[in-house]
């Protein structure tokens, strides 16, 4: 019996894949990208998705920050992220 395990629609990972491939995130983009999505799948079904995805949008930034990631790249990645979890929200 296979456990039930919160997912994002397939389509969040390969568009996140497409926003993060337009940003030098680095070696420490693959955990933090995990975490991310991690942290979407949890946001399904919460009673208000938008904070929820601020939190994850937050905790993906500050991961950035720590692996050496910093000003106007991330802060224009912040931007298409926030843009992602909008769609997101319109399409679930």
């Amino acid at each position: 019996m296979a456990e039930d395990t919160a997912a994002t629609p397939g389509w969040v990972e390969e568009r996140l894949d497409e926003i993060l491939a337009l940003h030098s995130i680095g070696d420490a983009g693959a955990r933090c990208r995990a975490g991310y999505l991690a942290c979407l799948a949890g946001c399904r079904g919460a009673m208000d998705a938008e904070e929820a995805h601020d939190r994850c949008r937050a905790a993906f930034i500050v991961c950035l920050r720590e692996g050496g990631l910093a000003g106007p790249p991330l802060e224009a990645l912040a931007a298409e992220l926030e843009a992602l979890e909008a769609e997101i929200s319109e399409r679930t």
